[in-house]
């Protein structure tokens, strides 16, 4: 769908800046959005759980020994992985770094939201990506706090809507225990 210099230049758009062709050379811009961009999106797909973003995948047992004797195992989670949903079986765990360390040497499986590439990311996040680089673009480049205030404004209202469009494209799974009907029986 969109690309980096898209949703840059669409950013710069929203704040009443000119848009770029390109993220390299020195204009304040691309300074800005160099420093800015990757920690804005990665901290952004941290804060909620979105489906386009779920992965899931077998974790791999490291050679690793675990130093003291709280934990017996070390797995590796995947490269893309920004944050841990749930692993499989549900075991106590603890990560550290990159690694899950736990007292299980089976198979372990884990559901875990990834550092999503732009072009797979649906138009709702795409445009709550720009509004959310608008907003911290806004004091750097166009030195105004009443933008940056209205901007984050509109960024709340997009990470709002794109949250619901995301959550309704899941159906939701209703809870099948019933202990107060079961007594009853």
């Amino acid at each position: 769908m969109a690309s980096k210099i898209q949703l840059v230049s669409n950013a710069l758009i929203l704040i009443g800046d000119l848009p770029i062709v390109s993220l390299s050379g020195n204009s304040r811009a691309a300074t800005v959005a160099n420093a800015l961009y990757d920690n804005i999106v990665q901290n952004e797909l941290s804060k909620f759980r979105w489906g386009f973003a779920r992965k899931e995948t077998q974790l791999s047992l490291t050679t690793e020994v675990p130093i003291g004797t709280e934990w017996s195992s070390i797995y590796q989670l995947p490269a893309d992985a920004l944050t841990l949903i749930k692993l499989s079986p549900s075991i106590n765990y603890q990560i550290l770094g990159d690694k899950v360390y736990c007292n299980y040497s089976g198979s372990l499986y884990c559901d875990y939201i990834a550092n999503v590439p732009e072009a797979e990311w649906p138009v709702y996040f795409s445009k709550m990506i720009e509004y959310a680089l608008a907003m911290d673009f806004a004091p750097s480049i166009r030195d105004s706090a009443s933008s940056m205030q209205l901007l984050a404004n509109q960024y709340l209202n997009a990470s709002r809507m794109a949250r619901f469009t995301d959550s309704s494209q899941h159906p939701q799974v209703p809870i099948q225990d019933r202990p107060f009907i079961n007594v009853r029986f």
